[in-house]
C-alpha cells in the first residue's frame, strides 16, 4: 500500500479539473466551428439553387434577337417643334449601338426598320413661384407612336402607341429649357430601345 501526501492528492485531483475544462473548453469550440462551418454550407447551398432555379437569379437567355443583325432608324414629326425627329432619331442611334448587339444600317441593307413618329409634344406646369403666376417648375413630355418590323419577313417585331418619357425643368437651378428638352429625348430614346429586348 502506497501512501501520498494529503497535498500530493489535491494537486492531482487540481490536474484532473483544469485537464476536464480545457477538453470543455475545447469541445465548445469544436462545436461553434461545425455550426459555423454549417451555416455557411446552408448560405452556399441556397445561393446556389437560386442561381440554379428557373425564373430566378442567372439566365442563359439571350436578351436579344439572334437572328437580327442590322437596324435602320427613322422618325417623323407632326408637330410644330421643328427637327426633333431628328434629335430622337440620333439618340435611338446611340442607345443600339452602346446598349444592343444590333448595327445601325440603311434601309435597304438592314434586317429590321425601327419606325416611328413624333405625335405630340406636351409642356406643362408643375410648380409656380410664389406669389406669381411664373412657373418654377415645368414638365416636357414627348409621345410617340413606333414599330420595329422585320424587313425580311414582314413581320412585326415591336409596336407601340402613345408611348411617351418626361423630363422636368427648374430655372431657377440654372437648367435651360434645351437641357430639359434633350433629356426628355435622351430618355425617350433609350426606353425605345428597352422594347427591343425579346418578350420571355
Amino acid at each position: 500500500m502506497t501512501l501520498r501526501h494529503p497535498k500530493a492528492k489535491a494537486f492531482d485531483d487540481q490536474s484532473r479539473d483544469r485537464k476536464g475544462a480545457t477538453v470543455r473548453q475545447c469541445g465548445k469550440k469544436a462545436c461553434r466551428s461545425l455550426m459555423v462551418a454549417a451555416r455557411m454550407f446552408f448560405l452556399l447551398a441556397s445561393g446556389f439553387w437560386l442561381l440554379a432555379s428557373p425564373g430566378c437569379g442567372y439566365s442563359t437567355k439571350p436578351l436579344y434577337n439572334s437572328s437580327v443583325k442590322t437596324v435602320a432608324v427613322q422618325f417623323n414629326n407632326k408637330t410644330f417643334r421643328r427637327e426633333w425627329e431628328f434629335r430622337l432619331a440620333e439618340a435611338v442611334d446611340k442607345n443600339i449601338e452602346a446598349r444592343t448587339p444590333y448595327k445601325i444600317a440603311y434601309a435597304k441593307n438592314a434586317d429590321t426598320l425601327l419606325s416611328g413618329e413624333i405625335v405630340d409634344i406636351q409642356e406643362g406646369v408643375l410648380t409656380r413661384r410664389f406669389g406669381t403666376i411664373l412657373p418654377r417648375e415645368t414638365e416636357i413630355t414627348v409621345v410617340v407612336n413606333f414599330t420595329w418590323k422585320d424587313l425580311r419577313s414582314g413581320r412585326v417585331l415591336v409596336e407601340r402607341k402613345q408611348f411617351n418619357r418626361s423630363s422636368t425643368e427648374i430655372p431657377q437651378i440654372g437648367e435651360r429649357v434645351d437641357d430639359a428638352e434633350q433629356w426628355a429625348i435622351e430618355r425617350l430614346a433609350s426606353a425605345i430601345v428597352d422594347q427591343m429586348r425579346k418578350d420571355w
